[in-house]
């Protein structure tokens, strides 16, 4: 049976990919929200340690000052990498990796932004609130655009460096600095 993330729940990660959250969802660093307000005149998409509030995108958590942050900020917005979230029943929440209309990868976070499962198969939850259902892989999301080809099958991701070996099948989607997204 092929489990996919249902439309509702994709279509919310769609929406928070491109649309600004409110103030009350602040990311846990300050610092990364004050600098999407001076480099994108936004809110990051995000809140804590999730999304683009996740350290980890910005020279793998690693920074001097907030000049220097505001550098990676501007790479990971220029890098055309694409994140949206969504929260889950039991406290956690699906971080997907999107290329253009195509999801590459999906992970379950933490709270903190630790990735504690990696690949679509591990968004599936039994009993009720689950965030699966079996159907088209297809998602109208707001602006019109579809999702398409997230499965059971899809990869997951781990934050890593932009620099290192990769295993069989493992590819690198740089964020900022000497961080990157590694698709498993």
């Amino acid at each position: 049976m092929s489990k996919i993330l249902t439309p509702l729940l994709f279509g919310a990660l769609l929406a928070l990919a491109g649309q600004p959250l409110s103030a009350s969802a602040q990311c846990r660093d300050p610092w990364i929200a004050k600098a999407y307000q001076q480099v994108a005149r936004r809110n990051p998409v995000g809140q804590g340690e999730i999304c683009e509030c996740n350290i980890k995108l910005y020279n793998n958590g690693s920074w001097g000052n907030y000049n220097e942050l505001v550098g990676y900020v501007q790479q990971f917005l220029n890098s055309g990498t694409r994140v949206g979230y969504a929260p889950l029943s039991n406290g956690n929440f699906a971080m997907a990796i999107l290329s253009g209309n195509q999801v590459s990868a999906v992970s379950v976070l933490n709270a903190g932004g630790n990735v504690v499962a990696a690949g679509g198969g591990n968004v599936v939850a039994a009993g009720g609130g689950n965030v699966v259902a079996a159907g088209g892989g297809n998602l109208v999301a707001a602006g019109g655009g579809n999702i398409t080809g997230l499965s059971n099958s899809t990869p997951g991701f781990a934050f890593g460096m932009s620099r290192g070996l990769l295993a069989a099948g493992e590819q690198r989607k740089p964020t900022s600095g000497n961080g990157a997204i590694v698709i498993k």
